[in-house]
């Protein structure tokens, strides 16, 4: 199935990602502080930029060293900066750190987050009430909004639901477009631009949080559970670094107050726990099959 899914990933037209804004990565050897965080535009640059610094401010305070926070444009980019060495620490996606680490050994995984209770999060294809409720085969003029082809529950795992059902989503439906973030998809079905959007539990919770009218969706298909993002570093930083960064992120959690308040703008994550690689083997399956 995924070599299916890597070949419709291919037809549709990609613009170059960049970070922003650039990086001047080196061996950590051979560069200054600050350490340099980089992240996937879940949704969108800015709002996760707002979300996520008070995090990245709180762990440079418990490692003792600067942190730079870097949102992505794409989760390609993201994924281009760790290979390349322009970044230190990664919070990636599910599938763009199976991804990357196929591209590169010089990647740790140091933790998994845990988020609303929860190692697992939801991947759904949603619509609008006023849309109708109908089996996804007879949604043929709808316009499909997927949020990245390295994204997790924004295209693997809705295509391979998809898929196993006899749709391919460029052929079956009117128009598919990628959004390029979970946010840019909802705000598209809000303004009628989409039918259909592949996303998140999490980032519905954050559109409620806008303000957005998540009342108005409904849910067309459930595409699976997913292990939740991983939190890795190069690595090849000194062993010091890694360990401590280990450390302050497995004692960060929603039980205390100071965690509290620095994981309150986050997407509900509550704290993270040591887990190995192999925790990402069911998503290599569905991406080789």
């Amino acid at each position: 199935m995924a070599s299916r899914i890597k070949r419709l990933t291919g037809i549709v037209p990609l613009a170059v990602a960049l970070l922003m804004p650039a990086v001047s990565g080196q061996p950590i050897s051979g560069r200054s502080l600050p350490l340099v965080f980089g992240t996937t535009p879940i949704v969108g640059v800015e709002q996760t930029r707002r979300r996520l610094q008070p995090l990245v401010e709180h762990l440079a305070h418990k490692i003792g060293q600067p942190m730079e926070l870097e949102v992505a444009k794409s989760y390609g980019a993201l994924i281009d900066a760790m290979v390349e060495g322009r970044i230190d620490i990664a919070k990636f996606s599910p599938l763009s750190y199976v991804r990357a680490r196929r591209r590169t050994q010089n990647l740790q995984l140091l933790a998994v987050q845990v988020a609303n209770g929860s190692l697992t999060y939801s991947s759904y294809i949603v619509s609008v009430a006023s849309a109708g409720i109908k089996p996804l085969a007879q949604w043929r003029e709808a316009r499909l909004c997927f949020a990245d082809p390295d994204s997790t529950s924004g295209y693997l795992m809705p295509t391979a639901y998809l898929l196993e059902r006899g749709i391919n989503p460029f052929e079956h439906f009117a128009s598919v477009e990628f959004g390029g973030n979970h946010r840019a998809c909802l705000d598209g079905l809000f303004d009628g631009r989409y039918d259909l959007v592949a996303t998140f539990s999490g980032a519905i919770r954050e559109a409620r949080q806008a303000g957005k009218p998540v009342g108005e969706l409904v849910i067309v298909a459930k595409a699976g559970r997913i292990p939740y993002d991983a939190w890795c570093v190069r690595s090849d930083l000194p062993v010091s670094i890694k360990n401590t960064l280990r450390q302050a992120l497995l004692s960060t959690n929603t039980m205390n107050p100071l965690g509290r308040r620095v994981l309150a703008p986050t997407l509900g994550i509550n704290g993270w726990v040591a887990a190995d690689d192999s925790i990402y083997d069911n998503l290599r399956k569905v991406e080789s099959m």
